[in-house]
């Protein structure tokens, strides 16, 4: 992963600047530069106005779709809740029911449709291959979840089979990542979303250790910006509660690894497994599929503590046995921003806003989209696992996070951050395993 794309992202939307120097204790200067990405308010609104879909019928439907980066649609992560909120959006706005064998919505006035590209073509062509078979099959509007589509998304701009299709990626900036990340520019037609996942991060590491752990894991997928954002917050977030509960220097410990891959690895899961052996209390399982080396290692180690991400994974009934270990979930709420800005696609005639075409915008805590679960917002009894650390706590903390009370870093040069013990005091000892 190149890192001038990392420091870049951060630079789309600043609101705030400057070099500092996170010590919470004398002698350890950890200079870090610190900004926040400006959040968008992007609204709430998740109804398509009936007026808007009038013209749309079950033998002319309006047909919306998704293409998956790499990994695959029911990954109980990033794609599936992508894919949820597209088929939410179709069967709460007209669309009938999801096809149980498809997973589609092919009845109705809106029609769903995903493609996977071809094993043996995880690349840019592969990607836009798959990305015209949905405009091919007449979608006007095409999901992109994930990074990797920056560079397809450029050809797709030139390419006269979108000449119609208007596109919404998620977590991807105006970079061709296959020569160089040299910028471009989208038309009005194009619009990407970025998160503010350190702020999700945040407030499960802080979670963490109130809740009484002092040595953590983190096992990321690949070091790109979200996942670098996720575990930088992570760690910011144990900080303040360390620093909170006044703790000794190196009294919380970071174990800190990449897999490289947004899918369970040997090495993943085998690192993971030597960390609960060897102490670690709860590991934050980040990008994708990463997260089963993670749910692994918690069952080969008497179903120890781990934390999901992206959506509530505790929700998740496949989990087995990992489902109840599931102590939070750092999430991105996917699923309701998609559905937001499919409505405001249609509320528009077909378009994207003025705030939103064209432009790459970041979304966080303040719309409820960078949060962790609780029975409250997601219905789910057992999502918070948490004994220690009250529900009231964490609504005050994130009252002050949506006030802008406490910061948190968006900084994701994961080389700085790494040489800098994450810009975190000297309450906490960073393990960054190579």
């Amino acid at each position: 992963m190149k890192k001038s794309l990392m420091m870049r992202v951060g630079l789309i939307a600043l609101s705030s600047l400057a070099i500092v120097a996170c010590g919470g204790n004398e002698g350890q200067p950890s200079e870090v530069e610190f900004f926040e990405l400006k959040e968008t308010d992007i609204g709430t609104e998740t109804k398509a106005a009936d007026a808007k879909l009038a013209g749309y019928t079950e033998e002319n439907p309006l047909k919306i779709g998704l293409v998956t980066d790499s990994g695959t649609l029911n990954d109980h992560s990033f794609n599936e809740s992508a894919w949820a909120g597209v088929n939410n959006f179709a069967t709460e706005n007209g669309g009938g029911t999801i096809n149980s064998t498809s997973y589609c919505v092919e009845t109705g006035k809106i029609h769903t449709k995903y493609v996977q590209p071809a094993e043996n073509a995880y690349d840019t062509q592969g990607r836009l291959a798959a990305m015209k078979t949905v405009a091919q099959w007449g979608a006007k509007v095409i999901i992109l979840p994930g990074f990797l589509f920056q560079p397809a998304i450029k050809k797709a701009i030139d390419d006269p089979a979108f000449k119609d299709v208007c596109l919404l990626a998620l977590d991807c900036v105006k970079e061709d990542s296959d020569n160089g990340y040299a910028p471009y520019e989208y038309t009005d037609k194009v619009t990407s979303v970025i998160y503010r996942e350190e702020q999700s991060g945040f407030l499960a590491g802080y979670a963490a250790v109130k809740e009484g752990f002092r040595t953590l894991g983190f096992c990321g997928g690949m070091a790109v910006p979200a996942v670098v954002r996720y575990g930088s917050g992570y760690c910011q977030g144990a900080d303040a509660a360390a620093k909170e509960l006044k703790l000794d220097d190196k009294a919380v410990k970071i174990n800190y690894y990449y897999a490289g891959e947004f899918a369970p690895t040997a090495a993943a899961t085998a690192n993971c497994n030597t960390w609960y052996q060897s102490g670690t209390e709860v590991i934050f399982g980040c990008g994708g599929a990463v997260y089963q080396s993670v749910t692994a290692a918690s069952q080969a180690n008497d179903n120890k503590p781990w934390i999901g991400v992206d959506v509530n994974q505790h929700a998740d009934t496949s989990l087995g046995a990992s489902q109840e270990s599931c102590i939070t979930s750092a999430m991105k709420n996917l699923t309701n921003a998609t559905k937001v800005l499919l409505a405001g696609w249609v509320n528009n005639d077909g378009a994207w806003n003025k705030t939103l075409a064209g432009n790459v915008v970041t979304v966080g805590a303040k719309s409820d989209n960078c949060v962790l679960p609780t029975p409250a917002t997601t219905g789910d009894e057992g999502c918070w696992g948490f004994k220690n650390f009250k529900i009231a706590e964490y609504e005050a903390l994130l009252a002050d996070l949506k006030a802008g009370k406490v910061k948190v870093n968006s900084n994701s040069d994961d080389a700085k951050l790494k040489d800098h013990n994450f810009g975190c005091s000297n309450a906490i000892e960073v393990n960054y395993v190579l």
